[in-house]
């Protein structure tokens, strides 16, 4: 039993290596520490268990896992959804919009508008400047409309994602 728990450890660590060990000569090595003892570091690493000693290492680091910051990502994909008779895009990452927000014109002005938002957790729109990157037109009239349109949108709710997440509503009059 104690030899498969070993054998397991050494295989998993080619694919889940969890500590860094970085050494005086500057050398990176990637594994498990799996013991400290008598000056001695044990390192499991390509499926073999090392020994090094203390006095050559510089540091051993803990590899962590660092989440998405909510952050505007513009490579993502382009999504789209109907709001009457607009089409309403939207880049925005890890989310889907639940609710078009309502647009209207009430004037002949044209133009694409770009929104940059903020997203909370809940889904709901808590920030909405109009006139991103990428905007055709400098029309008042369509940024005002268009930034509480925006803010009427709704997204699914992402309750492990960032506190806010960054991302754009392109709405064409």
């Amino acid at each position: 039993m104690r030899w498969f728990l070993v054998f397991s450890l050494l295989v998993g660590t080619k694919v889940f290596a969890q500590h860094t060990v970085v050494l005086k000569s500057g050398e990176k090595l990637k594994g498990v520490v799996m013991e400290i003892s008598e000056d001695q570091l044990q390192f499991a690493s390509n499926r073999q268990i090392n020994k090094i000693h203390l006095k050559e290492v510089s540091s051993i680091f803990f590899d962590e896992y660092v989440p998405y910051d909510g952050s505007f990502d513009p490579s993502i994909e382009e999504k789209s959804i109907r709001a009457g008779e607009f089409l309403v895009r939207y880049l925005i990452k890890d989310r889907e919009m639940i609710r078009a927000p309502k647009i209207s014109n009430a004037t002949e002005n044209r133009g694409i508008v770009v929104v940059d938002i903020e997203v909370d957790r809940y889904g709901n729109v808590t920030k909405s400047v109009a006139g991103g990157v990428g905007s055709t037109t400098t029309n008042e009239y369509l940024y005002t409309k268009a930034e509480f349109a925006c803010r009427g949108a709704r997204f699914n709710e992402h309750l492990k994602g960032p506190i806010t997440t960054k991302g754009q509503i392109i709405l064409t009059y």
